[in-house]
């Protein structure tokens, strides 16, 4: 029995590897940072930089909910000029060591969230590279890829997303991006399919 297990786990592995490995290549690290953010956080509820690290964490574990409430308290509060200030730290640590997945996550999402699109593109352009089963650097691509306007290259984002693994928000970014260049139709089945991001997005 134990053989049978492993030969089909083996099989699985080689018609479908995407499938079966969809996530960070560093999800332990990132958990490790949104338990010590989390702790921070106990100690000073108001550390927006340990919030603005533990959003990033949850951002690249799927936790997409608890990840866009952190960013929305951010840009409602001075999120943006504390991330203003903590960018160059971060800058420091990518120049030194482009192949760090956390900091380039940090500096990457710090970028968009000031708009500095153009930066935030080309590090989330690396990331995809570095980690290349996670699906929400994929997705966080596209979407600066969708406020340049870039909608094909967006598309094409969201596509490789999907062919690694399926995701009701990577389903939504794209019906979004659908509607944005006219194809209505398209734009309608992928938002049917995007139950959890229309709920998210849309409230």
């Amino acid at each position: 029995m134990k053989r049978f297990l492993l030969i089909l786990l083996l099989l699985l592995m080689v018609l479908f590897p995407n499938k079966i490995w969809a996530v960070s290549k560093v999800e332990g690290k990132w958990q490790e940072v949104a338990l010590e953010r989390n702790n921070l956080l106990n100690d000073d509820k108001e550390n927006i930089v340990a919030k603005y690290e533990l959003a990033v964490a949850y951002a690249n574990l799927g936790k997409i909910e608890q990840a866009t409430e952190i960013f929305k308290s951010l840009d409602e509060t001075k999120g943006k000029e504390v991330l203003k200030e903590i960018i160059p730290k971060y800058e420091m640590i990518v120049e030194n060591n482009t192949d760090d997945i956390i900091d380039s996550n940090y500096l990457a999402f710090a970028y968009y969230i000031i708009e500095n699109y153009k930066d935030s593109k080309q590090l989330f352009n690396r990331l995809v590279k570095l980690d290349p089963q996670n699906i929400w650097s994929y997705n966080y691509l596209a979407v600066v890829e969708h406020e340049l306007k870039n909608y094909n290259q967006a598309e094409r984002t969201l596509k490789k997303s999907l062919e690694i693994k399926e995701s009701e928000y990577t389903h939504f970014l794209l019906g979004a991006n659908y509607y944005k260049k006219g194809k209505i139709f398209k734009a309608l089945y992928h938002i049917g399919k995007g139950g959890k991001g229309v709920s998210l997005f849309l409230n």
